[in-house]
């Protein structure tokens, strides 16, 4: 029952009939008080014309017996006056001042003030006493001092006062009705509207509404139409890429797992059972993964790789034996790699198995191929040896400088090459590329790169030229960066050349250094979340976009409401806490065109590029929702806050980066000083 309230309260029809009935009682009230204004008015001027004639009787019949001094007839005279008059009471007084005749008043008693006219009787006043000049001709020959009752003039106020309150009541109660009924009339296709909102939020696929007519609703409906068909399309194209991408995963060569955090099996593809023997079933419904398959004897160094693979390690070419599950014991190379989702939490490890046997076996045959030729080689002379020697320390020298050495002739084949170079191009350390041409490298190490062509391209101008070739940077599938630089290499006779040498540089870690230093001047080092900054940054470069293209950018700023006490309560620590958790649950509902900043304390903000009003009073609803449903907990108390938003648009409502910023705080403060938990859209003009 409180749920339907709530909803009627905060429908369209019900806001019509209460804004159009507050209307009309405003005009009724001022149409009411206008009246009794001019009632008023009426009847002072009436009350003065009567007063001007009742004093010209007054005078008529008084001034001939005042002047003969006749007593018993002037108290007479004001006897009658006084009964036919309505009149409370009449003092005559001659030209010195003495009381000459009185009635219904004490002739000792002191009289009242007289006032000259109606309008200046006082508000409650029940009298109006006056005076007005006896005379005959020019003599003045005396006063007369009176007193009128004006409960008449009251009454007549009170009357239309009740009537008008009357009229007014029964005119808002029948307006109200009729426009309940007109706004019910009018809102029947928002319901439909509303209907078919609610089933695409309930997941029901083809929605489609029917239109009728051709006004703004009808085109809403067939927008609602084409949205709901647009979504649909959506959807089933997202289903299409998730089989698309459980068909990639599930028939890739090697074999392919999944470890959460803690180091438990979630996910391994089909290639498991061909590399060794178990099903992927099996797989996930082993207790220890390790026990299963590893070598009993490469155990604990796979564990102790294992343990540093969970702590966010990286791996490559990690070589044991696994036992299949006829018992054969075949060799692997492991690789594993850290997962992050989009907001850097720590998914886990993937892990990728490629089953390396018959490459084993022909290393083995030739290390005892080269064990021979050692044998044979332990007769040659001391100045191969120390040719040999010098050659090796040149290698050693190479390999620690972590940097790709290549060795090519004049004939493109190459005479040597170093241990990081075959890290780097994905080549077996112990495989012999002496003699190999350069263009078969390239072709091995192509889909390594992930422009093959643009490199390519490079390559052909650096050997065009004679110079020291600038620093080339080749960016690979698996994201790594390769910096090279090449140059020719100059033999004993000048001018003459002897082959040409490339070096290659793994400057990915350097990269990604810088690109976090980038990062830490953009984030917030508590939320992770864009701060002040880069907010301004981001308003700098959205707002002269948005007049480009005659699009709009939305601004939510949002100030939560009951942080100090929380902070104040609990500690910095439990301040920090909330900031975290909020910036989280709230990221949660962020969508692809907002960005959600941290400006500093408690204040937070969300700029939306190609937002209308209604998009950002959307925006708002889910932000203001999702801070008030996030609980926590500090000292086994139970606490909750909320947030007050206020919204601001580019160019709607303001013109420059700094008047929507501030157009968005005071929507904002207007939210917080209605109440708090709610928010507000900013008007030029409120009304109180």
């Amino acid at each position: 029952m409180f749920e339907t309230l709530r909803t009627l309260l905060h429908s369209l029809r019900f806001r019509l009939a209460i804004a159009s009935s507050a209307v009309l009682m405003v005009v009724l009230l001022l149409v009411a008080g206008n009246g009794v204004r001019l009632l008023d008015r009426t009847l002072t001027a009436q009350q003065d014309r009567q007063l001007t004639r009742m004093q010209g009787l007054f005078n008529a019949t008084l001034a001939e017996p005042l002047e003969h001094r006749d007593l018993s007839a002037l108290t007479a005279l004001l006897g009658r006056l006084r009964q036919d008059g309505g009149i409370d009471y009449l003092v005559l007084q001659d030209a010195e001042g003495a009381v000459v005749a009185s009635v219904g008043r004490d002739p000792a008693s002191p009289l009242p003030p007289q006032r000259a006219s109606y309008a200046q009787l006082p508000a409650g006043a029940k009298r109006f006493d006056g005076v007005c000049t006896i005379h005959l001709g020019s003599l003045v020959l005396g006063r007369l001092f009176y007193g009128i009752p004006v409960g008449y003039a009251h009454a007549a106020k009170s009357q239309l006062l009740f009537q008008s309150t009357l009229i007014g009541w029964s005119s808002l109660i029948l307006s109200a009705i009729a426009l309940i009924a007109i706004g019910r009339w009018l809102t029947r296709d928002l319901r439909r509207l509303q209907r078919g909102v609610a089933a695409l939020q309930r997941g029901e696929a083809a929605v489609k509404l029917t239109v009728s007519g051709s006004g703004e609703i009808a085109e809403l409906t067939r927008a609602f139409n084409q949205m709901a068909a647009a979504l649909d399309e959506r959807v089933r194209a997202l289903q299409k890429s998730e089989a698309r991408f459980h068909a990639i995963a599930d028939y890739t060569f090697g074999a392919e797992a999944w470890l959460d955090p803690k180091g438990h099996l979630i996910w391994v593809n089909r290639s498991v059972e061909r590399v060794t023997g178990y099903t992927p079933q099996e797989c996930l419904a082993a207790k220890n993964m390790v026990e299963l398959l590893v070598y009993e004897k490469d155990r604990g160094h796979l564990l102790s790789q294992g343990w540093q693979a969970l702590r966010g390690g990286q791996g490559q070419n990690f070589e044991t034996r696994l036992q299949r599950k006829d018992g054969a014991v075949i060799w692997v190379a492991l690789n594993w790699q850290a997962i992050y989702d989009a907001q850097g939490g720590y998914l886990g490890v993937r892990v990728s198995m490629n089953e390396i046997q018959a490459r084993k076996e022909v290393e083995l045959r030739l290390l005892e191929t080269v064990a021979e030729l050692r044998r044979a080689q332990g007769l040659s002379g001391a100045y191969l040896r120390r040719s040999n020697e010098e050659r090796a320390r040149l290698a050693a020298l190479l390999d620690v400088l972590h940097i790709g050495v290549l060795f090519v002739d004049t004939d493109h084949r190459v005479i040597y090459c170093n241990d990081p170079y075959r890290s780097i191009w994905g080549f077996a350390h112990d495989e012999n590329l002496v003699g190999t041409r350069e263009t078969v490298l390239l072709g091995r190490s192509a889909s390594l790169r992930l422009d093959n062509a643009a490199f390519l391209l490079h390559l052909e101008q650096v050997e065009a030229s004679t110079v020291t070739s600038a620093p080339f940077e080749i960016t690979l599938v698996d994201g790594r960066v390769i910096t090279e630089i090449s140059t020719l290499v100059r033999g004993a006779e000048a001018g003459r050349h002897i082959g040409r040498v490339w070096t290659f540089e793994d400057v990915t870690e350097r990269k990604e250094t810088a690109e976090q230093l980038t990062q830490l001047a953009t984030r917030d080092p508590l939320t992770n979340l864009y701060n002040r900054r880069r907010f301004h940054e981001e308003l700098e470069r959205m707002l002269p976009d948005a007049a480009r293209r005659g699009g709009q950018v939305g601004l939510l700023a949002i100030d939560l409401d009951g942080f100090k006490p929380v902070n104040d309560r609990f500690g910095h620590q439990a301040g920090d806490e909330v900031l975290v958790t909020l910036a989280q649950e709230v990221s949660a509902t962020i969508r692809r065109n907002e960005m959600f900043f941290r400006l500093g304390g408690d204040e937070f903000a969300v700029l939306a590029s190609d937002s209308t009003e209604e998009d950002m009073v959307g925006l708002a609803k889910r932000v203001g929702s999702r801070i008030a449903e996030t609980r926590f907990v500090f000292a086994g108390q139970e606490t909750r806050l909320t947030a007050s938003l206020g919204i601001a648009l580019y160019p709607a409502h303001a013109g420059t980066a700094e008047l929507l910023v501030a157009y968005a705080d005071q929507a904002m403060y207007q939210a917080k000083s209605s109440g708090k938990h709610g928010w507000q859209v900013y008007r030029k003009e409120v009304r109180h």
